[in-house]
């Protein structure tokens, strides 16, 4: 029996379709479409079986989304198109699906569609003058730098943060007053009958802080409201380890302080230069007249 001998040609792929999607780089081809998390290289027998020049070479909706994947499909692998609209996000199964769409905007070509690149556009936007200058109000305070109707003095470097700078971003308002005056029924009494009456006839805006200042937390939100305002008042006859570093802090920033105490309780031992700042009373009336005096006297008048 004779031997039977069969020449096989080997296969040079000239036939392969072109694509605006292959591109060849150090001797890959790759599919510049290619949705597989992992490998974009094709060889030609992926794209002879590729269903995607077929799709663009006819008009299609701009909108139209298009990619490629190698996935497995009836046990063996196979090129997969993936179909989406930019307009509706949306992921589309049937190119009939932008028949039936009201947004749909054929093109000759949506290969240039899908190649091009990112553009901007340019807007002109009217912006009121007063939100400029709003908004450089907010860029000033976030660089630590004072505004005009703020102290003439620069921000303390905080004690809490490493990196020395609040995060706090306290916004300041000249007629603040932060009471510091831990919630009794005592405290409540002064705050309602004296301590806001007093601070509201002079056109002062008092705000209370009555929680127990227990952690550092606590701490820094006194912290933050005394650097708020003009003005910080203190129970003296609740003195402790707190109030004395949050009396010093406003001390530091150039904040004028109230010091309430009763003549009828014992006087902390403080430095000379602080006497002035203690508010003495015996009775309701005369915390309140003695709040209206000594506030007086740090108030500009206006006009």
């Amino acid at each position: 029996m004779d031997d039977i001998h069969i020449d096989i040609k080997e296969e040079n792929f000239l036939n392969t379709p072109s694509c605006a999607f292959r591109r060849v780089s150090h001797g890959t081809a790759s599919c510049t479409i290619s949705t597989d998390a992992y490998v974009s290289e094709v060889d030609p027998l992926t794209c002879q079986n590729c269903e995607v020049p077929g799709i663009v070479s006819v008009p299609q909706c701009r909108y139209l989304s298009v990619g490629t994947e190698l996935k497995p499909y009836r046990g063996e692998g196979r090129v997969v198109v993936s179909l989406a609209c930019k307009a509706m996000n949306i992921r589309l199964y049937s190119l009939k699906t932008c028949e039936e769409c009201s947004l749909c905007s054929p093109v000759p070509s949506i290969v240039g569609e899908i190649n091009q690149p990112a553009t901007t556009a340019s807007l002109t936007i009217n912006i009121d003058e007063g939100l400029i200058n709003d908004l450089a109000r907010d860029i000033r305070m976030d660089y630590g730098v004072q505004l005009e109707d703020s102290p003439p003095l620069s921000p303390i470097r905080c004690w809490r943060f490493p990196e020395g700078k609040c995060r706090k971003f306290p916004v300041y308002s000249a007629r603040k007053v932060t009471v510091i005056l831990r919630k009794t029924n005592q405290n409540d009494y002064l705050y309602k009958e004296a301590i806001s009456p007093a601070l509201k006839s002079l056109n002062l805006n008092p705000y209370r802080i009555d929680e127990e200042i227990v952690d550092d937390e606590k701490l820094c939100r006194c912290c933050e409201n005394c650097q708020e305002g003009s003005y910080t008042l203190l129970n003296l006859d609740e003195w402790d380890t707190n109030a004395l570093m949050l009396l010093g802090i406003n001390y530091g920033l150039g904040r004028r302080s109230a010091l309430l105490h009763s003549i009828a309780a014992p006087t902390p031992p403080i430095l000379s230069y602080m006497q002035h700042d203690i508010v003495e009373y015996e009775n309701i009336e005369m915390l309140k007249q003695n709040l209206v005096e000594h506030f007086s006297a740090y108030i500009k008048p206006e006009g």
